[in-house]
């Protein structure tokens, strides 16, 4: 018997849970305009913001001039599709306006977000290299990390996010050319 694709919208949001946490990448039509990654607790929110004193029912976590989001678009697509086709889930595109992106898969896409968010441009393919080498639980750690003390779009360069961004940019180069990914553990 065939197994059903999971019904989805955007990079992998179910469509069968009633307002689920997701996060919501919003590309503005003009191309002068940042691009911002919104955490959308959903029905589970609002959630205290210790940095507001205030509920929230979303947070703006970060905001990318378009020539950055740029960059990253293709390959980010690229491993979430890949990750959801695996799952038999329907694929994702960024498009100009509010695209749903899975909870975890936001998670993910902050991190690479935050990498590359004050670096010098000529980095982003480093911080690319150096975030597709890691796997989704590491990403998730980094993201744990760095969202309570620094997780709002103004927090930039400070704390686990300007490690974040040294380790993947500077740190990328322990990936060889070719080798997008690192030893683990279990390959010890």
């Amino acid at each position: 018997m065939a197994t059903r694709a999971k019904s989805s919208v955007g990079f992998g949001v179910p469509t069968d849970e009633i307002d689920p946490q997701r996060f919501i990448v919003r590309i503005a039509p003009s191309s002068r305009e940042p691009v911002t990654i919104i955490e959308d607790f959903g029905i589970s929110g609002p959630q205290f913001d210790p940095q507001t004193n205030l509920q929230a029912d979303q947070v703006v976590r970060c905001k990318l001039d378009p020539k950055r989001w740029r960059a990253i678009a293709q390959p980010t697509k690229q491993v979430f599709n890949e990750r959801l086709k695996g799952r038999k889930i329907p694929v994702g595109k960024w498009e100009a306006h509010d695209n749903p992106v899975h909870r975890l898969l936001g998670r993910e896409l902050c991190v690479l977000a935050w990498a590359i968010e004050s670096c010098d441009s000529a980095l982003i393919p480093a911080a690319i290299d150096g975030w597709v080498g890691l796997r989704p639980e590491e990403r998730w750690w980094l993201y744990a990390m760095a969202v309570h003390s620094t997780g709002h779009a103004d927090d930039t360069d400070k704390g686990w996010r300007k490690a974040i961004r040294i380790g993947l940019t500077e740190g990328a180069g322990a990936v060889a050319p070719g080798n997008k990914r690192q030893i683990s553990f279990e390959d010890l």
